[in-house]
C-alpha cells in the first residue's frame, strides 16, 4: 500500500528554487532514504511533507488524503512524526519525564526498552551524550506510523553506529521510515528504496541496486564510489 505520495512539489524562497517538481512515493512498511548534497532540498522536502512549509505548488498525500499545506500539529495527529537535525530534548527534565510528555498508546517503559533508555531513565537532558539525546528523540516519535528522521547518524561515533543501525531496524519492524542520510554506505545498508535529490530535483528514485548503477547518479553524486 502506498502510504505517502509527493507529486510535483515545488517550493521557492525569493528567487531560490529549493524544490523543483519533486515526485516520489513511499510504500507502507519500507525504509526509504533521501540522499543528496548539502542544499539539495532534503530538509525542505521534510518541511513540506510535515506542514512546516506550504509548497508553492504540487500535492502531498498521506493514506490517500490530500495533506498539502496542512499544519504540522495536524499532520502529527495523522501519524506523521519527525526528528530534526538539532536534537530537541528538554534539558531540565529526565529521560523518563521527556518521554512521558508525549502521548503514547504504548507504555513509556516499553518504548524506553526498545531504545535502551531504561538504564538512563533518571538522567537529565543536559547530562546526556549526543547519542543518548538522539535515542530520546527517536523515542519521542515512536507513536507515529510514518517517521521522518533527519540525519540520525550525524555526530554519531563510529563505535555507536552499529547500535543506531539496530535501533532503526527495530523501529522499522512496525513503522515506515523515511531518512535523510549523507553517508552513502549507511544509506545503501538501510534502504529498501531511495530518492536522490540534486538542486531541488529528483535525480533518481528506485532500489539501492538501481541507484548504484544509475549513470546520472554516478556522474553527479556518487562519483568514484565502487559499485
Amino acid at each position: 500500500m502506498t502510504l505517502l505520495e509527493v507529486e510535483d512539489v515545488r517550493r521557492t524562497f525569493g528567487g531560490i528554487v529549493a524544490l523543483d517538481g519533486v515526485t516520489f512515493d513511499v510504500t507502507a512498511g519500507e525504509t526509504h532514504v533521501v540522499m543528496g548534497a548539502n542544499g539539495a532540498g532534503k530538509t525542505t522536502l521534510f518541511n513540506c511533507i510535515t506542514g512546516y512549509y506550504r509548497p508553492d505548488s504540487g500535492t502531498v498525500r498521506y493514506r490517500g488524503e490530500d495533506i498539502t499545506g496542512m499544519r504540522a500539529d495536524r499532520t502529527a495527529r495523522l501519524g506523521i512524526r519527525r526528528t530534526f537535525q538539532e536534537v530537541d530534548v528538554f534539558d531540565e527534565l529526565t529521560v523518563a519525564e521527556n518521554i512521558s510528555l508525549a502521548s503514547f498508546e504504548t507504555q513509556p517503559r516499553e518504548i524506553m526498552a526498545r531504545l535502551d533508555l531504561i538504564e538512563i531513565h533518571d538522567k537529565y537532558g543536559d547530562e546526556l551524550t549526543l547519542f543518548e539525546r538522539k535515542r530520546v528523540a527517536l523515542a519521542l516519535v515512536t507513536d507515529g506510523d510514518l517517521l521522518l528522521l533527519d540525519e540520525v547518524f550525524s555526530g554519531v561515533n563510529p563505535s555507536e553506529k552499529p547500535a543506531m543501525l539496530g535501533y532503526l531496524e527495530e523501529l522499522a519492524r512496525d513503522h515506515t521510515l523515511v531518512l535523510i542520510e549523507h553517508d552513502i554506505e549507511t544509506a545503501f545498508e538501510l534502504a529498501d528504496r531511495m530518492v536522490v535529490l540534486d538542486q531541488g530535483r529528483v535525480l533518481a528514485h528506485g532500489s539501492p541496486g538501481e541507484i548504484r548503477t544509475d549513470e546520472t547518479v554516478q556522474e553527479q553524486y556518487l562519483g568514484e564510489m565502487a559499485i
